[in-house]
């Protein structure tokens, strides 16, 4: 069967009329562009052979039959593709899938995985100019070209399976650009005038570290020891407790570690002792990457390992097989942000009624179009796997086989600390280190410039890392942050690479743990699902060992005690298998249970999850439609908790029928957040009111962190008249929480003026926007519900980025959403194909192919490549 999926339509007069008011913009003089763009030369982007008119040619990315003679030994296999444009690849074997994978997705996403990885680099100033050079700048002061490299060589030198995979993968995207034609660039080519870099096993190592970024990079270290000292530490602590009393953990207590010391901090600078010092170390200590010795050759580079990260090796990166660039925050693959999170369960055969596990997944994360995930069937002897996977890197991230099922959700805990450091001279080159003077490694960069000159940069690394900042709260602060480390073949039997492809060709619980064996971060709830029963789930990753602090607070860079003493051995991690209840479940809320020994902070949602688990609790059998609805639900916990107590305190005696209207709205709202929903959008306003006024001594800009907002609700709840709520300019009076309350509900009526407020979707104002912030290749206006604390997640731009809900059995099914679809060339139809789908809640089944007989029959397209 032949369907032609790229047929002229609709899209190609958007691209154009996208394309027309980019000129227009430029005409009237706007040289730097919409969003700051740089200007393309406007006759070869308008040129209708070459410029983007090319781009609206529905043959360009035809999927119909098609073949490809690559001169490649591994570019052997079929891609077939069905109606929705998903690609089904065939292959004889992983190497040949991963090279495969490579080219289909540089076929529809070259121009993301570029940009992605070039703003991690920070390499955006070459193609935008001086606007994003301090940007890139931070990133190479942070180490991420630096790191990126390490972790390159040391797959290449102790991971030489997983490097393999990481070039057949190369090579694919290669094959794909070498025979694209530059008339043939994707439209974001000649909008930025610039052209695609060549891929490379760096590239994708940049990519994990740019999720990295996003997922385990945040910090409030200065803020908190701002706020610690100012408030002093009664206040402090009351305002800020280690654990919430209601949380409802990802691995609750069962009594394994009921007997167990917890592994308590040390005095600043004193060194552990004896059996104390053994069980700090744990068995997984930080290992220093292979440093290349100066005059060596770098295949006979030996790599020096040790328990923590030595930076004092010469490491140059000015090598053009490593060099590559990045944008601005618009860019970036997944930008930090509070609301990266996400939710998945599984429920056990007893729970199900199939009689088989069923499980759920759907990662919270940048709305992006393209997509931040591509969808795809991989397919080679032994292994039948459909998901998710990261354009750039081989492998299904979150997926299912013929015999398990697995996703991801977002840890949570810090793992990045701050160490100042004390200088001997004003040179910055040498620092004090117990007692003595040390050399820090000067690491040199250049950043290049569109337009004027480069400049080169020059980050000092110490024992604790680089220090990236010369001023601002953490200038003279070496940061220590997990994925600086690049652990050799003595800490893990294998890389990230080796991680997923583990996971895509597990067979059992046992494949499952030992796939997560080699995983460093970002840390991860991978939850786990087999088809004969077994679920399960591990917060999973390398986690710190804190000899001295908690991390919460700068340290002293002076004694290397003060530096983390190892992390977490792999069988000390939590762990929650077939539990009685039933179910497993994560959505980014705290990890364990108090008995848990090793002690950790981090930041942690604690609404979703404990809804999510009072839904499952409150089902003694789900189905297809209930994981599906659970998924969907855009019940408001927080809001539900909240809501009765804001309204106990309005004075209702001495509200106008406008002030009645109101109360009423919200008194009768059942805390779902739906698109149309008004009273959705009057909670907003009042708790966000209340909250603004409690804190009114800490704004945003004063450099104090503010308390979580399950703190502040037990305030409410349990201490109105809690001196906080006080406000200390009205002098002579003192606020309780009804007083805060009934000022908020009184401006919010005189704001409304006898107006109602705008319906929720309105106010949330989310949309999926293009990458690179381009007008008109994003989408209008999400008009469904969901918020940041209801399982549909969703805020701003950022919400369930895929979602997905496997039925496991003699025949696993499974359905799933994505926001846009598997192309990124914004006049092709499979641009947005899913997108409608996605936003009203419906579902496509995830169909895989048993072999190439079947999909030749079945498929709606067709790409031979030998």
């Amino acid at each position: 069967m032949s369907v032609r999926i790229n047929s002229p339509s609709m899209k190609y007069i958007k691209l154009a009329a996208a394309a027309l008011c980019f000129g227009i913009w430029l005409f009237f003089g706007n040289y730097a562009g919409p969003a700051g763009l740089p200007v393309p030369a406007l006759g070869d982007f308008f040129n209708p052979a070459t410029g983007f008119w090319r781009n609206t040619l529905p043959q360009l990315n035809d999927r119909e039959g098609r073949a490809f003679s690559l001169n490649h030994p591994l570019a052997k296999g079929d891609i077939f593709f069905d109606d929705r444009g998903v690609p089904h690849v065939f292959a004889d074997d992983l190497e040949s899938a991963c090279f495969l994978q490579g080219f289909v997705n540089a076929a529809d996403r070259l121009w993301q995985m570029d940009i992605s990885t070039r703003a991690t680099e920070g390499r955006l100033s070459e193609i935008l100019g001086k606007r994003t050079m301090k940007r890139d700048i931070d990133q190479v002061r942070r180490g991420f070209r630096y790191t990126a490299a390490r972790e390159t060589d040391t797959m290449r030198l102790q991971f030489p399976d997983d490097y393999r995979m990481l070039e057949a993968y190369s090579a694919g995207v290669n094959a794909w650009l070498d025979q694209l034609d530059p008339k043939d660039y994707p439209v974001e080519y000649k909008l930025l005038d610039h052209e695609p870099l060549r891929w490379s096993p760096y590239r994708t190592a940049l990519l994990g570290m740019g999720m990295a970024q996003s997922l385990s990079a945040r910090y409030d270290d200065a803020r908190t020891a701002k706020t610690r000292q100012d408030f002093g530490p009664d206040l402090f602590n009351e305002l800020f407790p280690k654990r919430f009393p209601r949380a409802s953990p990802i691995v609750p207590d069962d009594g394994r570690y009921r007997n167990t010391q917890p592994i308590a901090p040390l005095p600043l600078n004193a060194p552990p002792q004896g059996a104390d010092a053994e069980r700090r170390m744990g068995a997984i200590a930080p290992a220093a990457a292979p440093a290349t010795k100066a005059g060596s050759d770098p295949d006979e580079a030996k790599p020096d390992l040790g328990t923590a990260p030595l930076y004092d090796e010469a490491y140059s990166l000015n090598d053009d097989r490593l060099y590559v660039a990045g944008p601005e925050d618009a860019y970036t693959l997944m930008p930090a942000h509070p609301d990266n999170g996400s939710n998945n369960w599984a429920v056990a055969p007893n729970k199900s009624n199939t009689r088989h596990p069923m499980l759920a997944s759907d990662p919270h994360l940048s709305l992006t179009l393209p997509s931040i995930w591509y969808e795809i069937q991989v397919s080679y002897p032994g292994v039948n796997a459909r998901g998710v996977g990261l354009p750039g890197t081989p492998g299904i991230m979150i997926g299912f086989n013929d015999h398990v099922a697995y996703g991801e959700t977002n840890v949570g805990h810090d793992v990045t600390d701050w160490f100042a450091i004390e200088w001997t001279d004003t040179t910055r080159t040498k620092y004090r280190l117990d007692g003595a003077a040390a050399g820090a490694r000067m690491v040199k960069d250049t950043v290049f410039v569109k337009g004027q000159a480069s400049e080169v940069i020059e980050t000092p690394w110490t024992v604790f890392g680089p220090v990236p900042y010369t001023d601002g709260p953490y200038a003279d602060h070496a940061m220590r942050w997990l994925a600086h480390d690049t652990p050799g073949n003595k800490f893990r039997p294998h890389t990230i690479v080796g991680t997923f492809l583990g996971l895509m060709s597990a067979t059992s619980y046992e494949d499952y743990k030992q796939a997560l064996r080699g995983y460093v971060g970002p840390a991860q709830n991978f939850i786990f699902a087999h088809k004969d029963g077994d679920i399960g789930i591990r917060p999973n990753g390398f986690f710190p060992i804190r000899a001295v602090g908690d991390g919460a607070t700068p340290l002293p860079g002076s004694h290397r005690v003060n530096n983390w003493s190892g992390t977490i051995p792999f069988d000390a991690r939590p762990e929650h298998k077939n539990p009685t209840r039933g179910y497993v479940s994560s959505a980014n809320q705290v990890t364990t249970g108090p008995n848990y020994p090793y002690p950790y902070i981090g930041g942690f949602d604690e609404y979703r999850g404990r809804f999510i688990n009072r839904y499952l609790d409150h089902h003694a059998v789900m189905n297809q439609r209930t994981m599906k609805e659970l998924q969907l639900s855009s019940q408001n916990l927080f809001a539900e908790e909240l809501t009765p107590l804001l309204i106990a305190r309005i004075k209702r005696d001495a509200l106008d029928s406008d002030g009645r209207a109101l109360l009423r709205l919200i008194s009768e709202w059942d805390y779902n957040c739906e698109g149309n929903s008004r009273a959705a959008s009057l909670f907003e306003l009042w708790w966000r009111k209340v909250y603004s006024f409690t804190f009114d001594e800490m704004p945003r800009d004063s450099g104090y962190v503010r308390p979580d907002l399950w703190k502040w609700n037990d305030l409410v709840r349990e201490k109105p008249t809690h001196p906080i709520f006080d406000i200390d300019s009205t002098a002579g009076f003192r606020e309780t929480v009804a007083t805060l309350t009934q000022r908020a509900f009184d401006e919010i009526l005189e704001e409304l003026d006898g107006e109602l407020p705008e319906t929720w979707a309105e106010m949330r104002n989310s949309h999926v926007n293009h990458l690179g912030q381009i007008p008109g290749f994003g989408s209008g206006l999400i008009k469904t519900g969901g918020s940041r604390y209801s399982p549909r997640a969703l805020s701003g731009s950022h919400g369930a980025s895929w979602r997905m809900v496997v039925e496991l059995g003699p025949q696993p099914r499974a359905w799933g959403a994505l926001p846009g679809g598997p192309s990124g060339h914004p006049a092709s139809e499979l641009y947005t194909i899913d997108l409608d789908d996605w936003e009203n809640g419906r579902y496509h089944e995830l169909v895989r192919w048993e072999d190439t007989g079947e999909a030749k029959l079945k498929s709606a397209g067709h790409w031979r490549v030998e």
